[in-house]
């Protein structure tokens, strides 16, 4: 839901409009490229225990991470690291990282600057509905064909795969 002031303040949550499952994650995005002129954009993740991206690379956008509640195990580069509630990540492009949830469940804004992660969410995402998540499983051969296959129009590279 998207509420707009006469003075361009907006205010949006996650509902039905703007949540997909992506991956394994249910993400929202709060604030697209749309809203911003292609500035940025901010997403809510929530992602279940032992889940998370596997390494890969953005070329175009840095991306910060700030973990509202759980904890994740993130890699930047050489560096491994816990990051817990209230504990923010700063991830540059072109620096391998990825991150794996080491809590039951794990909450947490993703800002890309510029936006773009936004669009990559719809385009792979699937529109989320109440109980989906009952339904994730690991990743099938052809939806990683897909995955690195979306993942060229937008530069983001997975140097394991």
């Amino acid at each position: 839901m998207i509420n707009q002031s006469n003075a361009g303040v907006m205010r949006r949550k996650s509902d039905h409009d703007n949540t997909f499952l992506f991956l394994t994650d249910i993400n929202s995005i709060l604030v697209s490229g749309e809203d911003t002129n292609g500035e940025f954009c901010v997403v809510h993740c929530s992602v279940n225990e032992n889940d998370g991206p596997p390494l890969h690379v953005h070329e175009n956008e840095d991306e910060s991470f700030y973990v509202l509640d759980g904890e994740l195990e993130m890699i930047v580069g050489a560096d491994t690291f816990l990051v817990q509630s209230g504990e923010y990540v700063f991830a540059p492009r072109g620096i391998p990282h990825t991150f794996k949830v080491k809590s039951n469940k794990a909450r947490f804004l993703i800002t890309a600057y510029p936006a773009g992660f936004d669009s990559f969410v719809k385009e792979l995402g699937t529109p989320y509905a109440e109980g989906m998540e009952a339904l994730i499983e690991p990743p099938t051969p052809e939806f990683l064909q897909r995955l690195i296959q979306v993942s060229k129009k937008y530069n983001i590279t997975y140097p394991g795969l």
